[in-house]
């Protein structure tokens, strides 16, 4: 017996029959598997993969018909070639009735040994090439799947080399829109400026004349005359404040305003604030008062620009609160900042309004009041460059309310920041 090769099964309850077929078979050097009966050759059948099988018919227990049957029934063993070896049963019916089981020989005893070889021969010669046949047949498939893996792989570099060329063509294309954007924005701040400061000093005649003129300077006016300068007045002052307000948006765009940082006093900043839009809260009706939160104190920051912040948010109280209280809250919180609060009962801003209020030349209410539009939009980007914040929470028909909040010392803020980029650089 060998001890590789493809394995044949040869079935009988004789042993010396099965010793008969070993030495028949065995020149064709395979591997050649015992089975003394049919329950034990289908042990063998279920354990081991066969090239052919020999089986003889009578054996005890379980026929060879019987054993060739289920064998048969069985998917992974239904295609071996089954040869019957009958000493007996020579009839045409036991014949027809071993094909009928799924045998492709019927082989009488005694047989001639060399024509018995040939024909197991063949078998394993058919079972090596299907072997063979499956692996190329694996060996093929792997081949195509590695195949369309590199096709895959290909089309996936391909795609990332375009998508790259492509987001850099992009970026290139954003990085020339952002340097035009800037150049534009430049010429537009330089423009702004100029003509900021081309306009004023006719404006300020224009206002200075129209002031001298109601004083009676140059004589004295009518009704009429009066009247006439005093709307001239009005216009001049407020393209003045519009002009104002666009140089400092140009400033700010530009990163030119600087900083004068001193100490800031509350509530002496909001009193002296409240002398000064007095006369405008009395001609819309407002009443102004202050509500202090604590004890006095005071935050290191830039006066002029706090005051400008809060003025802007008095004076839009005044303007849109339809002649109703108006309240400042102001306190210290734990942290040293300072937290301002402007609480008016007048309109109110729609909740899809809150965050247009802060853009440029846009005015929400329906009231027309006079303005700008550049009044709530200066004054955020102002408390932004002081490291505050200004919010706003409004109610239509219940009014509005404003918050400033200031760092308790900016100095510390920019020296901090200056730090961190000198530990950056290094």
């Amino acid at each position: 017996m060998m001890d590789d090769g493809v394995k044949i099964l040869l079935v009988d309850d004789r042993a010396e029959n099965l010793l008969a077929l070993e030495a028949i078979l065995e020149p064709l050097g395979q591997l050649l598997v015992r089975a003394h009966s049919g329950p034990e050759a289908l042990k063998r059948v279920l354990e081991t993969e066969f090239a052919a099988i020999l089986l003889d018919v009578q054996m005890p227990d379980m026929n060879g018909f019987e054993v060739a049957e289920i064998i048969k029934s069985r998917e992974r063993s239904r295609t071996i070639p089954i040869i019957f070896l009958s000493a007996i049963s020579k009839e045409d019916a036991y014949v027809f009735k071993g094909y009928s089981m799924g045998a492709v020989d019927y082989v009488f005893k005694p047989f001639n040994p060399d024509v018995l070889r040939s024909k197991v021969a063949v078998f394993v010669d058919l079972y090596l090439k299907q072997g063979e046949i499956q692996r190329q047949g694996d060996l093929l498939r792997e081949s195509q799947k590695r195949e369309l893996e590199l096709e895959h792989r290909t089309s996936l570099l391909e795609a990332e080399a375009r998508s790259a060329a492509k987001l850099s063509q992009m970026n290139d294309e954003l990085h020339r829109r952002q340097i035009a954007l800037e150049q534009a924005m430049g010429a537009r701040n330089r423009f702004y400026a100029s003509m900021s400061h081309e306009l004023r000093t006719p404006i300020n005649a224009v206002i200075g004349y129209s002031t001298l003129m109601l004083d009676n300077i140059y004589g004295p006016l009518n009704a009429k005359q009066k009247e006439g300068l005093q709307r001239t007045l009005k216009a001049a002052r407020h393209l003045l404040e519009l002009v104002n307000d666009v140089l400092d948006l140009s400033k700010i765009e530009a990163g030119k305003i600087e900083l004068s940082l001193q100490p800031v006093m509350f509530p002496p900043l909001i009193e002296d604030l409240f002398v000064t839009v007095r006369p405008l809260a009395d001609e819309y009706g407002s009443s102004l008062s202050l509500e202090m939160d604590g004890e006095s104190f005071n935050i290191v920051s830039d006066p002029r620009r706090v005051r400008q912040i809060l003025l802007n948010l008095l004076s839009n109280a005044i303007k849109f609160g339809e002649g109703k209280p108006i309240r400042v809250v102001c306190k210290q919180d734990e942290n040293g900042s300072a937290d301002i609060e402007v609480v008016d009962q007048g309109v109110g801003i729609a909740k899809d309004d809150i965050a247009r209020i802060f853009e440029e030349f846009v005015q929400v209410s329906e009231s027309k009041q006079p303005g700008t539009g550049l009044g709530l939009p200066i004054s955020r980007r102002l408390a932004q460059l002081l490291d505050g914040s200004l919010t706003v929470c409004s109610t239509p028909g219940e009014g509005s309310t404003f918050r400033l909040t200031l760092p308790a010392s900016l100095e510390d803020d920019m020296s901090l920041t200056a730090e961190l980029s000198a530990a950056t650089v290094a």
